[in-house]
């Protein structure tokens, strides 16, 4: 019996600690909820909408669903950064919306 508890136990300890994915912008490291990260891609064409802040870069359409893909380097004012092989795009789901994310 006691063993039972001590495992209910860690689990609650890593269900408040969470679970996040993190990457880097500009040489420092952020993180997301694992629960929220949909999937990671790499780098696709991306359609620009016209009227949209700087910061997001457009449109993609991923097996038919249309994501809007923000470019988190340009949403946090800093600056832009070549495209390089490192360079995603890990697709988010959160209140409802599921966007991308340009990350370094």
């Amino acid at each position: 019996m006691q063993q039972s508890h001590t495992a209910s136990k860690i689990t609650a300890t890593e269900y408040r600690s969470g679970k996040f994915l993190t990457f880097f912008l500009d040489g420092e490291e952020y993180g997301i909820e694992i629960l929220k990260v949909q999937e990671i891609i790499g780098m696709m064409n991306v359609t620009a909408v016209p009227r949209t802040p700087p910061f997001v870069r457009g449109i993609i359409n991923l097996r038919g669903k249309v994501i809007p893909i923000v470019d988190l380097r340009l949403k946090f004012a800093m600056e832009p950064m070549e495209q390089t092989e490192e360079t995603c795009i890990i697709v988010v789901r959160a209140q409802g919306v599921e966007m991308g994310l340009i990350v370094d």
